[in-house]
């Protein structure tokens, strides 16, 4: 499932590119494997650090899509925290994303970078074209991998049941 670890240059081409330092666990996780083959159930792979980019370069559509509903926003008021907590998870936060997987059974992972430059680690979640949107379920890639994993086993646990 894990392939040869990717080169120190590979990893910097790839942030030269993102103009963004990757964060720790993923980094650290190109380091040991150049991506990831079936993560679980969903997700069928992490890609290869020289394939990773922004959801706007590699899902133009689903970029769209934030865009709007950040638009729908614009020049109104935050009504509530709700409402306010839905435009930020399903908009802003989508849409400066980095995308790390192919789509999957109809679902692929996304990291937050944030707001501003940092060298923390990036929020993590799933994109599932069978759920209610965006699903922001972990603190790192290592959060996401972990979650996937535990989730899969489950799955197969209740399955034998």
């Amino acid at each position: 499932m894990g392939f040869e670890p990717a080169s120190e240059a590979a990893i910097s081409a790839t942030e030269d590119r993102l103009g963004r330092r990757l964060p720790p666990s993923l980094r650290t996780f190109y380091e040991v494997s150049n991506g990831w083959g079936m993560t679980g159930s969903f997700v069928f792979d992490v890609l290869r650090v020289e394939k990773i980019g922004w959801l706007k370069d590699l899902k133009p559509n689903l970029y769209q899509s934030a865009c709007d509903i950040e638009a729908r926003r614009k020049g109104r008021p935050y009504e509530d925290a709700r409402r306010q907590q839905h435009w930020l998870d399903q908009g802003t936060r989508v849409r400066r994303s980095l995308a790390i997987s192919s789509w999957g059974d109809a679902a692929m992972w996304l990291l937050d970078r944030g707001d501003q430059a940092h060298t923390a680690e990036w929020p993590g979640g799933r994109w599932a074209s069978w759920g209610p949107g965006m699903d922001w379920i972990a603190e790192s890639f290592a959060d996401l991998m972990r979650g996937e994993w535990e989730s899969d086993r489950d799955l197969k646990l209740n399955k034998r049941r």
